[in-house]
């Protein structure tokens, strides 16, 4: 059993501006469950995904793939998919991520 208490939650930068990222756990085929914490107006391009991914919003609204989605949202990607993250608000969004997503632009 892996535990993560938020109190103990640490965060990294992404290489991104605006965008932090605080990882769970990290699967044998690169994917990676995490929370990321996105300011208003932060960017995460464009990425393609080679497994799946799910996205709960937890605070804010953020912009994907051309949907808005706000707190208690959710989102689910296929293998082959594409699309970018645009943080509408300040946001909070979990998310998981069966292999690892390349940026492709």
């Amino acid at each position: 059993m892996l535990v993560k208490k938020a109190a103990g939650r640490e965060w990294q930068p992404t290489g991104h501006a605006g965008i932090e990222r605080s990882l769970f756990r990290t699967n044998e085929s690169g994917g990676r469950s995490s929370v990321v914490r996105l300011a208003r107006g932060a960017r995460f391009p464009r990425h393609a995904h080679h497994g799946t991914e799910e996205v709960v919003v937890l605070e804010g609204v953020v912009r994907i793939g051309g949907a808005e989605l706000a707190a208690g949202d959710y989102l689910y990607t296929e293998p082959g998919e594409e699309h970018d993250v645009v943080a509408l608000a300040d946001a909070l969004i979990f998310v998981s991520s069966q292999r690892a997503t390349p940026v492709v632009e």
